[in-house]
């Protein structure tokens, strides 16, 4: 178990941010791409898409002790046009005995990992199909997926798992790697030695004994199902099997665990009470007439599984990993991002959960969590809105996807500052969408109609933006005038103004505090609080780290006072054309002064504005960003503008 004193110090925050990172997003954050996938290419994707999977059935044979798997697999669809080709996805270095259609065998043509059957006569669309493909061979070792390969097993231990995360299903079985088309139901058949266990998603519907000491575990699940999410696992397991009791079932939750160390016991003796913490925040654990449980395998943390995640030995495994990958069954099982570009509303929200459950059941290591988690967003070197789906490591990035994902849900969860309606958005997004896939389009819309607010902003600067704000402030008081100016500098000037609320706290010289939440939305803001019987000594900002940010310095400057306050606002002067190539136009700025800088800093144009209408000459500098700080009557306003 990890270790969970909590401490304020910002050094030993920094000591154990790599080891709670490795330790709480080690889900999938192995996704690391060593080998060559052969990706889809759009033209087949769209020939995929003429018919709309309804039911896999995998029925194979697996050892423990080899990667070797053979059997068949039926893929039940109907024909969403006239369908003259059946296009599947199986790597080539599995062998493919036959393919039959509706019973009839056809011949195939492979191109790498893309699998084609031309259909005379064509089938008619709403047709229903049944293609059933008998294959084998030993599952290629590519390291394409988390934290292995597609199919993997483990000679010292002896067992055999799959882990299909992103794109390798179709290294082991026959597929449609397509994420929207969910199939409605599937079936896992698992012949193996009658020695071992073999763990797969749905419920275990029978056993069947079959000669030369072989058994066939046959599993099925009545859920919806995407195709990485099904899984197979081989084992001389022990069966360790307890329950969960949320509130508003008159039925236990199976938590059914293959296991072949007992001392993960302790560990996964948690699961119960995540499930109830989850249930009622998010809404019944989904799959509750089936089961949630666990198969063992040698990996570092675990991969969600619908209904029966994949998880490592007790020193890959904690608290924090246990409820990541049960939370999952919420976010990303139950409804899965309709793009990998949106792999945030997966990990992010299952990241986030993290914290909640320590929230509701280990207060006390629930801040220095969330303050590693800020930390490493601050890592983050591209939008959580994934641009190139196709490299995993950028899709798996821990401070991008997980850390900053977790980041974006926390902020929006204090940006609608009510608990009752945020969770309840939670459960609006996902009913809306149960069973299905959805894009942070989705989500935010969700959260918009429950909130009543217009997310736009937050959106923009923290899922599709870059950086996170820097924040200088100083502070006068005067009497019983306190008077606070906020300046505002970013990390990344594709995101040049942050528009947050934020948590000030007003420190008495008794030590006593007053917080209040300001509105941020411009590059200075000046706020001005009647402290009347107060001496103020300090102020601080998020000491209960909601918002991702910097400080620069805080400092008390006896220079801030109400000239400040009546004149910030700059709100008038207009700077156009945005773009622009030879000359700035700004309005309304009679009596400033201006300075214009590069994004390294570099001052390069000054000028004193005197008549209403003025311009700024361009043509002695290249294209690029710029800011323009406008100086009038003692106070600094600073915008943006674009050189082509």
């Amino acid at each position: 178990m990890m270790m969970r004193k909590y401490t304020c110090t910002f050094l030993l925050l920094c000591c154990f941010q790599f080891i709670v990172f490795a330790q709480q997003y080690s889900c999938n954050y192995g996704k690391k791409s060593s080998g060559n996938i052969d990706f889809a290419s759009p033209a087949d994707i769209d020939k995929m898409n003429e018919y709309d999977v309804h039911f896999y059935k995998l029925d194979v044979d697996v050892e423990r002790n080899s990667v070797y798997i053979k059997g068949n697999v039926e893929i039940h669809a109907r024909a969403v046009k006239n369908l003259s080709a059946f296009i599947f996805q199986l790597h080539d270095t599995l062998t493919i005995d036959s393919v039959f259609i509706n019973g009839n065998k056809f011949s195939f043509s492979r191109l790498k990992g893309i699998v084609s059957i031309n259909i005379t006569p064509t089938i008619a669309i709403n047709s229903n199909i049944i293609a059933k493909i008998y294959y084998g061979g030993f599952c290629p070792q590519t390291k394409n997926s988390a934290n292995g390969n597609g199919f993997s097993n483990s000679d010292s231990l002896q067992v055999t798992w799959s882990l299909s995360e992103s794109f390798v299903a179709y290294e082991w079985w026959p597929c449609k790697q397509v994420l929207n088309d969910k199939a409605d139901s599937a079936e896992i058949w698992i012949t193996t030695d009658s020695a071992n266990k073999a763990g797969s998603n749905g419920l275990l519907m029978n056993t069947t004994i079959l000669p030369n000491a072989k058994k066939r575990y046959e599993w099925k699940t009545h859920y919806p199902i995407d195709y990485y999410l099904i899984s197979v696992a081989v084992a001389k397991y022990q069966e360790y099997n307890i329950y969960a009791y949320p509130d508003g079932l008159s039925q236990p939750v199976l938590i059914q665990n293959y296991i072949y160390d007992t001392s993960v016991i302790s560990i996964l003796n948690l699961t119960p009470s995540f499930i109830n913490v989850f249930s009622k925040l998010y809404g019944i654990y989904p799959f509750w007439k089936e089961k949630y449980g666990h198969c063992m395998a040698p990996i570092n943390g675990g991969m969600e599984h619908q209904t029966m995640t994949t998880i490592g030995p007790k020193s890959a495994i904690t608290f924090e990993v246990v409820s990541h990958e049960l939370a999952h069954q919420w976010f990303g099982d139950y409804v899965t991002c309709g793009s990998w570009a949106d792999i945030w509303l997966n990990e992010g929200f299952a990241s986030y959960s993290q914290y909640v459950a320590n929230e509701q059941l280990n207060t006390g290591y629930a801040a220095f969590l969330m303050a590693s988690t800020m930390l490493g967003a601050k890592n983050a070197w591209g939008t959580v809105y994934v641009h190139d789906t196709l490299n995993t490591a950028t899709l798996f990035n821990g401070p991008n996807t997980y850390m900053k994902g977790s980041v974006i849900i926390h902020m929006l969860r204090y940006e609608i500052n009510n608990d009752s309606i945020f969770f309840l958005g939670l459960r609006n997004y996902l009913q809306a969408h149960k069973f299905s896939t959805a894009l942070g389009t989705d989500f935010q819309s969700i959260m918009e109609q429950t909130s009543g607010k217009k997310l736009d902003s937050f959106f923009n600067q923290w899922y599709r933006g870059l950086g996170y704000p820097v924040f200088g402030v100083k502070w006068n008081q005067i009497n019983n005038k306190l008077y606070v100016v906020f300046n505002q500098s970013t990390t990344n000037t594709a995101t040049w103004l942050f528009k947050t609320s934020l948590d000030i706290s007003l420190v008495d010289i008794s030590g006593d505090s007053i917080i209040t939440r300001v509105w941020i939305d411009s590059l200075q803001k000046v706020f001005t609080f009647d402290v009347s019987g107060k001496t103020i000594s300090s102020i601080r900002i998020d000491t209960k780290g909601w918002v991702l940010h910097d400080v620069s310095a805080i400092v008390k400057d006896p220079l801030v006072n109400a000239i400040n306050e009546a004149t910030n606002d700059n709100k008038n002067v207009i700077v156009y054309p945005n773009p622009t190539n030879t000359i700035l136009n700004i309005s309304n700025a009679i009596g400033a002064y201006i300075e214009v800088f590069d994004i390294s800093g570099k001052k390069l144009i000054t000028k004193n504005i005197i008549d209403t209408n003025s311009t700024i000459d361009l043509n002695e500098i290249q294209s690029g960003f710029y800011f323009i700080r406008i100086h009038k009557n003692g106070a600094i306003s600073n915008l943006k503008f674009v050189k082509e």
